[in-house]
C-alpha cells in the first residue's frame, strides 16, 4: 500500500472511531438519565393529594351506598395516584403553607379512610353471617335428605 492509501484508511478509521465514541458517550448519558428521578414541585404534590382526596370522596360515597363494585373501581385510580406520589414526592420541597395544606389534606384522607374501613368491616361481618347461615342451611338440608 502506498502512503496515500494509508492516510486515507487512517482518516476513515479515525472518523469511524470518533462516531463510535460519540455513540458510546450518548448511551452513557442516556443511561445516567434513566437513574435520575423526576421531582415534583410543591404545587404538584398538593394537586396530587387533592386528586387523592377526590378519589377518596368517591370511594366513600360508593361505600355509603353499598356499591362495592364501584368502590373497587375507584380504588384502582386511588392506588395509581398513591404510587405516583410515592415515586416522585420524596424529594419535593414544600414551604410552610404547602406543608400545612398537605397536613390538612392528609387529615381529611385519614378520616375518610377510617369511615371506609368501618363500612368495609360492617360489610364483611354481613357477608360472614350470610355464609354461616348458608352453611348451616346446607347442613340441615343434608341431614334431612339422608333420613
Amino acid at each position: 500500500m502506498r502512503q496515500q492509501d494509508y492516510s486515507r484508511t487512517s482518516a476513515q478509521l479515525g472518523k469511524k472511531l470518533d462516531a463510535k465514541l460519540a455513540r458510546m458517550q450518548e448511551r452513557k448519558l442516556m443511561g445516567a438519565r434513566a437513574y435520575l428521578k423526576p421531582v415534583m414541585e410543591g404545587e404538584e404534590v398538593l394537586a396530587s393529594y387533592r386528586r387523592l382526596l377526590g378519589f377518596s370522596e368517591t370511594m366513600l360515597s360508593h361505600a355509603r351506598r353499598d356499591d362495592w363494585t364501584a368502590l373497587i373501581d375507584s380504588e384502582v385510580q386511588y392506588v395509581a395516584e398513591v404510587d405516583r406520589l410515592q415515586k416522585y414526592e420524596m424529594e419535593a420541597m414544600l414551604n410552610e403553607d404547602q406543608q400545612a395544606a398537605k397536613l390538612e389534606l392528609l387529615e381529611q384522607l385519614l378520616e375518610q379512610d377510617r369511615e371506609i374501613r368501618e363500612r368495609l368491616a360492617q360489610r364483611r361481618a354481613e357477608l360472614e353471617k350470610l355464609l354461616t347461615s348458608a352453611s348451616q342451611k346446607k347442613k340441615v338440608d343434608e341431614a334431612y335428605r339422608t333420613t
